[in-house]
């Protein structure tokens, strides 16, 4: 094969396993399981689809090998039984048809960053705060749990080669239990696994030597740790070598290197704000003190897992969130289809923040992830005509997927380009994956089926939806504009028109009224500009809608760029001068400012909406006209749209 991304896909080896490209799966928890911890169909189609598409490795996330660590693993009735290797047994079938190797990840369990349950004590290496709830503190590990954990794992390590499975990787990462005896920051034992290094190695060890002894010399066992903690007090690189250099000289045979601990959780669940290849660094830390292969993830996308490789940072490309986007992400650059890669967004949204809500693993931007099966989309037998109004993101999706299935569309969009709130959105320099997202999407307007038609204003009346079979309205949302003094200011623009048209006129001195995540991004995007900014919001926080990580790398640009916050303030008045802002006691004050910018969020475009679908009983609304919401619930409603039209 002769194309840029080559080098991705050389054979390459763990010990003696060959994998047939450099492309891996990294593990991640799915939630797609049955409820007693076996692999239900669903998870096995899930699979499935990412090997098919041309992986070369499947990680498979949180084996655990024991449910008698955390409290919340007592469901897991499966593990360390026969029924266990079965289901292990069936998936390797299933993935190694399309010649991907098979790696379980076997796991003891959180210990303190579990969930709490019932207010059970967690466990850990010694008496620690829980990290969700601090008040709650771990019971310390005896000797004789650390002992039946260990012969655990070897029991483990045996199923999975009598599974048919072609390696196994020691879950050791980011402060998860093992990890957490590893670290002096949570381990102050005084007996044989606490104090020295060696006796903190002691059950990683022990765990290695009963792999060993079940499954023996040859069988390819990986490692995966963070190589720096990323906290005051936690692991620093040059630790995390003397680690990789101990477990090198153990026998372990490729390491699976990261960076952080919940306590730095941005470096857990990379954002969009930590840019490309943002673990690279730290693999290449561990590649110079061990000769053995490193694996590593962290927001790769095609073009920079090149450069990883070329430059020797690291040997494996790790793909997690960029799997359950794109599962053919390994085919599609095979055959040269490079511009049909649906790049991850990077929001954490559908694959981990609803998860923990009880929702399934799934994408924002890709509906069918975790419901493969289901959400099939096959040619109808009998093709409609279908009318998309507006083209944003969800009205795109809902275009694409009408079209797979054979229907005619006809996009019609108000403005002279298409985007939609995405256009904006996009703009910041560190928010190009959302960028990559919407010329995906643009290009596949272009495909048999849709025609696009801009500059077209569409109302109820309009003679374009005669004859439709199908309407599907996402017409969006419009700036909320709040009943305040002056808001009308020739100083005041909305956050959509600064991150677009009218950068121009921004002065030095801007105050971002709002501080939702819109007014935090945008704010960032102009302080790395080179101007002085302010954010006022209302609420006690600021970007209370963002996720944990986001909201640290959020905290951390304030920092960097020396924005200013204040939280606890309502904008009582646009003033002459700038904008006159209300503390919590009523007190008044103003703040310079050469441009005002508007960020109250947005309104949904109800009333169009309404109209068009009072009138036409066959239109569907879907996304921001309904209810505001994230690009994942319209790209979401777009599909399922799309996707119901017979």
């Amino acid at each position: 094969m002769a194309n840029k991304y080559s080098i991705l896909f050389e054979r390459t080896y763990i010990g003696s396993l060959g994998i047939k490209n450099r492309l891996v799966m990294a593990p991640i928890g799915t939630n797609l399981g049955r409820p007693d911890g076996g692999f239900s169909t669903r998870e096995m189609d899930y699979f499935e689809e990412r090997a098919k598409g041309g992986t070369g490795m499947l990680i498979i996330g949180f084996q655990v090998v024991t449910n008698k660590t955390d409290p919340f693993l007592r469901y897991l009735t499966t593990s360390d039984t026969d029924e266990q290797t079965k289901k292990w047994a069936l998936l390797a079938d299933r993935v190694k048809a399309y010649g991907t190797a098979v790696c379980l990840q076997l796991s003891a369990g959180l210990g303190r960053n579990a969930p709490p349950v019932n207010a059970e004590p967690l466990v850990s290496a010694s008496c620690n705060p829980s990290f969700w709830c601090p008040d709650l503190m771990t019971r310390e590990l005896t000797i004789e749990e650390i002992k039946d954990i260990v012969k655990c794992f070897g029991r483990a390590a045996l199923r999975a080669k009598t599974a048919g499975c072609d390696a196994v990787e020691i879950h050791a990462h980011i402060g998860y239990l093992l990890d957490q005896f590893v670290t002096p920051l949570w381990n102050r034992r005084t007996d044989q696994y606490g104090g020295s290094f060696e006796n903190r190695m002691r059950f990683p060890s022990e765990v290695l030597e009963e792999i060993r002894r079940n499954v023996g010399p040859d069988f390819p066992v990986l490692y995966r740790m963070a190589i720096d903690h990323k906290i005051e007090g936690g692991r620093t690189i040059k630790e995390g070598q003397e680690i990789i250099k101990y477990l090198d000289k153990a026998g372990i045979d490729a390491f699976d290197i990261d960076a952080g601990c919940y306590e730095a959780h941005n470096w857990c669940f990379p954002t969009p704000y930590m840019g490309n290849a943002c673990l690279a660094e730290y693999a290449a830390e561990a590649k110079k003190v061990t000769s053995k292969p490193v694996l590593n993830a962290g927001n790769y996308t095609p073009e920079s897992a090149v450069e990883a490789i070329k430059q020797g940072k690291t040997d494996f490309i790790m793909l997690g969130r960029g799997l359950l986007a794109e599962p053919e992400w390994g085919n599609k650059l095979l055959y040269g289809k490079r511009d049909e890669l649906r790049p991850c967004i990077r929001c954490n949204e559908y694959c981990l923040v609803k998860p923990l809500s009880g929702r399934l693993t799934s994408c924002s931007i890709n509906a069918a992830c975790g419901s493969e099966k289901e959400y099939q989309i096959t040619l109808s037998d009998k093709p409609k005509r279908v009318a998309v109004i507006g083209g944003g993101p969800g009205g795109m999706e809902a275009a694409r997927v009408a079209a797979i299935k054979g229907h005619k569309v006809d996009l019609y969009e108000k403005n002279q380009c298409l985007g939609g709130q995405l256009l904006a959105a996009s703009e910041p320099s560190f928010k190009s994956p959302l960028r990559a997202y919407l010329e995906y999407l643009i290009l596949q307007m272009n495909k048999p089926n849709v025609a696009v038609h801009l500059n077209k204003i569409i109302n109820a009346d309009s003679p374009e939806l005669e004859g439709a079979d199908t309407i599907i309205v996402a017409v969006g949302a419009k700036p909320f504009m709040p009943n305040i003094k002056g808001i009308d200011s020739p100083k005041a623009m909305t956050v959509l028109d600064a991150q677009l048209d009218n950068k121009q006129v921004i002065g030095k001195n801007v105050v971002i009224a709002g501080g939702g995540s819109t007014g935090c991004e945008c704010a960032i995007d102009l302080a790395m500009k080179g101007n002085n900014v302010t954010i006022v919001e209302m609420l006690p926080e600021f970007a209370p809608d963002a996720f944990l990580a986001s909201k640290i790398c959020i905290s951390e640009a304030f920092r960097n760029h020396n924005i200013n916050v204040l939280t606890g303030h309502s904008v009582s008045e646009l003033s002459e001068a700038g904008i006159k802002v209300a503390d919590h006691e009523g007190k008044i004050t103003e703040i310079a400012a050469d441009i005002v910018i508007l960020a109250f969020g947005m309104k949904p475009e109800s009333e169009l909406s309404k109209s068009i679908c009072d009138k036409h009983i066959t239109a569907i609304p879907i996304g921001d006209c309904v209810s505001i919401g994230l690009i994942g619930d319209a790209v979401r409603r777009g599909f399922f749209a799309g996707w119901g039209i017979q």
